[in-house]
């Protein structure tokens, strides 16, 4: 009895689910974090929900999957790509680039990794085009 009032409260609390996002199938989520092992947990745990998910380490690769595949939701660890241990957010700049530049209609929510207040200030996220 237990398990089935915890379903039904995780159902009304999700992002997607029956009543909110009928019809909104697969659910594609990509998650470029910098350390395999993290992304692939979270790649797992979501795939464990019923959501495709994939993970990618690489900046090329990152902007290939999310060009092509064009998952709804893009989990972005600011370090992916970065030289070092300079945090230029390059990836960060090119997946928003990119999502203001697109033809199709298609929404896309990115949410970013980032790291503490000295390696990733906040005008330099803001700079980037995250919204904190």
């Amino acid at each position: 009895m237990d398990g089935q009032l915890h379903e039904k409260h995780a159902q009304a609390c999700e992002i997607w689910n029956e009543r909110t996002a009928p019809g909104v199938e697969p659910r594609r989520v990509l998650i470029a974090h910098s350390e395999s092992n993290v992304g692939d947990s979270f790649a797992l745990l979501l795939a464990m929900r019923g959501f495709e998910a994939l993970q990618i380490g690489t900046v090329p690769g990152a902007l290939r999957f999310a060009m092509e595949w064009k998952p709804q939701i893009l989990f972005v660890d600011t370090r992916v790509g970065c030289i070092e241990k300079r945090h230029d957010h390059a990836l960060v700049k090119a997946l928003r680039e990119r999502a203001l530049t697109r033809l199709d209609t298609e929404l896309q929510m990115m949410i970013a990794f980032a790291s503490d207040e000295s390696r990733d200030p906040r005008d330099v996220l803001q700079a980037a085009g995250c919204r904190l």
